[in-house]
């Protein structure tokens, strides 16, 4: 079983792992988060047609592109396997 999320503990973990600073750390996570947070929001736009296959390709870049459309395309492929229209 998964344990919950302890965000002191882990933090005091890479502390102790590291030798950096928490201020660093916490700058580092901040910076990591909002990259991860903006692929998802580009990644959404982009599926929900909000966003041009051009401008997703420069934000994400082709590789990320070409899974989120492989992801899109099995799902597609799956609801209509399941409503019988294969």
């Amino acid at each position: 079983m998964a344990q919950l999320l302890n965000t002191p503990k882990e933090l005091d973990f890479l502390i102790h792992e590291t030798g950096k600073d928490s201020s660093v750390l916490l700058a580092q996570a901040v910076q990591e988060g909002i990259h991860i947070l903006f692929k998802r929001q580009v990644a959404e736009a982009y599926v929900n047609h909000q966003l041009d296959r051009d401008k997703a390709l420069l934000l994400l870049g082709s590789e990320e592109l070409e899974q989120i459309d492989y992801a899109w395309e099995s799902l597609e492929k799956d609801i209509s396997w399941g409503m019988g229209n294969a």
